[in-house]
């Protein structure tokens, strides 16, 4: 008879923070994709799709957390497919396509689309060693292996991704602020920055964790915080964009379907 190893995180109060990321990524996911049906633009596109991929990932993780991975390694495969691999990667093709030529998007468009489908389906195919998923340690390090194509995208995916979010949202701000421009957009990139880089120490503080030994049951309740005050905060930057009381003395607000780093 196969003992299952009983999970630490199955039947425990959670406090479910991933469930308030989800919500929060979802409205703001809708909020960018009407701008995007408004205005066309790919990088509205796409920053609403990287926005509904977090998301999907939250959700998995919520549910995950109130109902099992070791019981649900669906849920665990899913979180880490769209959460630690494909979120903020996608969440940078919008930012490419206002920052770089708009063939070079294009072509990282192709390029990223070809790896997404090789790594979801390892993702679903690798196999997991769902006695490490009783754990918190286990869903950050150890489910899969370390050379899976899952696990390696979730290392340069995250990297690449946070730097060209991150980066880019900070560079524009940079710009605006040297250019005298409007208040909404700086306070915008400023505040997408810093929420892109809250959610990224979430997953680092995690990943550290797991590797040194550390984490423990409340791990997942701490990077749900992580994840809904980095969301809550880019969502508020990018309503603040064409708030009149933010306007620069003397100029106009900017339009609707204008962006955040554009």
């Amino acid at each position: 008879m196969t003992v299952t190893t009983p999970s630490v995180l199955w039947h425990r109060s959670v406090i479910n923070l991933a469930g308030l990321a989800a919500l929060l990524s979802l409205v703001f996911a809708l909020v960018v994709a009407s701008r995007w049906l408004r205005s066309h633009r790919p990088s509205f596109a796409f920053w609403a799709l990287g926005l509904l991929i977090f998301a999907a990932a939250a959700t998995a993780q919520s549910l995950g957390e109130s109902q099992g991975f070791q019981q649900h390694v669906a849920l665990f495969r899913i979180f880490y497919l769209l959460g630690g691999a494909l979120g903020v990667i996608y969440l940078a093709l919008g930012t490419l396509y206002l920052l770089a030529p708009r063939r070079v998007a294009d072509v990282s468009v192709l390029v990223l689309l070809a790896l997404t489908v090789v790594v979801a389906v390892d993702a679903f195919v690798a196999p997991v060693d769902a006695a490490k998923l009783a754990t918190p340690c286990g869903l950050f390090g150890g489910a899969y292996s370390s050379t899976a194509p899952v696990a390696l995208a979730a290392v340069f995916f995250n990297i690449v991704g946070t730097v060209v979010f991150a980066g880019g949202a900070a560079w524009s701000g940079w710009r605006f602020v040297h250019q005298g421009s409007h208040l909404d957009r700086i306070v915008c990139n400023v505040c997408l920055t810093a929420g892109a880089l809250v959610i990224a120490a979430g997953f680092s503080a995690a990943k550290i964790a797991s590797s040194t030994g550390h984490c423990t049951t409340g791990s997942l309740d701490y990077l749900g915080a992580y994840e809904a005050i980095g969301m809550a905060v880019m969502f508020a930057g990018f309503l603040s964009l064409g708030n009149r009381r933010l306007a620069s003395p003397g100029r106009s607000t900017l339009p609707s379907t204008d962006a955040g780093t554009s």
